[in-house]
């Protein structure tokens, strides 16, 4: 199972993926957590659409959606970014447009990277969004490298 992370805990996650360059996570506080599939699960669902794309001057960030064995999963997928900034793949889960849940991704030169995939709802409470954000940087809501949320 995937590990994920909430909201101050995500402010220590991404400074430990700058700062060690690698991908963070950290340990669910409770099971009420959303189940994520991994980078090659993401990697092998072949309908996948992009839900929203974003060109900024470090990358084109999005949001894309594809179904894993009957379900629905979103995640975030970077081309053309620029090394050392941090993919960041957010979830909202309540509706208030503030993310519950999330993965990184570090770039580091090899493009596209992706995120874990995280469910999707036909509730409009979840939502989803992407951005890039720099060594300095800790959330979506800090950068304009961002989607919108999808």
């Amino acid at each position: 199972m995937k590990n994920i992370f909430k909201k101050v805990a995500a402010v220590v996650a991404a400074t430990a993926v700058v700062m060690a360059g690698s991908v963070a996570t950290a340990v669910p506080a409770s099971a009420a957590y959303l189940t994520w599939i991994n980078e090659d699960q993401v990697l092998s669902i072949s309908n996948s659409r992009t839900a929203v794309s974003k060109d900024t001057s470090v990358g084109t960030v999005q949001v894309r959606f594809g179904t894993y064995q009957g379900r629905q999963y979103g995640w975030g997928r970077v081309l053309n970014g620029r090394s050392n900034y941090v993919l960041f793949f957010e979830v909202d889960t309540n509706g208030d447009r503030v993310m519950d849940e999330g993965d990184t991704a570090y770039i580091t030169g090899g493009n596209p990277i992706w995120t874990w995939g995280a469910p999707t709802s036909s509730s409009s409470a979840r939502a989803f969004r992407a951005c890039l954000l720099s060594p300095s940087q800790f959330s979506c809501s800090e950068t304009s490298n961002r989607t919108a949320w999808w």
